[in-house]
């Protein structure tokens, strides 16, 4: 039998992972019964100490529990930091990622990347793309489409009655 303190860290797990699926399942359907899953997702971990990935952590917002997802329950901004001109020095900046939850109004900021520009080719030449040859084709025009419509109706036409043997005059004079 297992101790009474090794189970408990596998009840947890059980716990928070059914708290999370669930969360997720019923995002589209009960979007309500969603936050309150996620919030006591957020409760629980609170509860006992534990922390999740920064990837989990911001797939929810801290304050109410709805799932983010930008331009249906969330609203995602880039906030440039825009510092003074360094002559010498080249400093690095970070943007910074701000994300606003639809259904509280909280306002979350996360680091983001650094502001670079794109690094310029080495070489001063220009680089030679090689040509594929172009083959020409001609392009029917499309003229006259109605008219060969019509000259295929008349050929199908003439074919069944054709086809057909001619009528019920044919057909009495073979008896």
């Amino acid at each position: 039998m297992a101790n009474k303190n090794q189970l408990q860290p596998i009840q947890h797990t059980n716990r928070l992972d059914f708290l999370s699926a669930a969360g997720f399942e019923m995002f589209s359907v009960v979007p309500s019964l969603s936050r309150y899953y996620m919030s006591e997702f957020q409760h629980t971990l609170n509860e006992f100490g534990l922390t999740t990935q920064k990837n989990i952590e911001r797939l929810t917002c801290t304050s109410c529990g709805q799932i983010s997802v930008p331009g249906l329950s969330s609203r995602v901004e880039i906030i440039q930091k825009k510092g003074k001109k360094v002559t010498k020095e080249k400093k690095r900046r970070k943007n910074k990622v701000q994300t606003t939850c639809l259904t509280c109004g909280k306002k979350t900021l996360y680091h983001g990347s650094y502001k670079n520009k794109l690094p310029k080719p080495i070489s001063d030449k220009p680089v030679a793309i090689p040509e594929t040859p172009v083959v020409e084709t001609k392009k029917k025009k499309n003229k006259g489409k109605k008219n060969n419509l019509k000259a295929l109706l008349s050929k199908s036409n003439a074919q069944a009655e054709s086809k057909s043997g001619g009528g019920l005059g044919d057909f009495l004079s073979s008896l």
